[in-house]
């Protein structure tokens, strides 16, 4: 039991590592380092349109979490609102 917890401790890590440094060498070969566009607007009737922020320094990851968190906040105030009764 303990072999296969280890291997599965290395398979997670080698996986990680091999995710960011194929992230990474793909974000280098792009000419604008962005691998993923920008939305711009939602669906129809899914709420206001907002832009979606693109990484473009080493503390956008922070930035990127905080507005993860405001995405999930708004995400469970209006989930809240819908089940009120319940």
């Amino acid at each position: 039991m303990i072999r296969r917890l280890i291997w599965l401790g290395i398979g997670a890590v080698l996986g990680i590592t091999g995710y960011r440094r194929v992230t990474r060498a793909a974000k280098s070969l792009l000419p604008s380092g962005d691998l993923l566009v920008p939305l711009g607007r939602r669906s129809a009737g899914s709420g206001p349109a907002r832009q979606v922020p693109t990484r473009t320094s080493a503390r956008g990851g922070g930035a990127g979490t905080a507005v993860f968190v405001r995405d999930v906040r708004a995400g469970m105030a209006e989930y809240m609102d819908r089940h009120r009764d319940i």
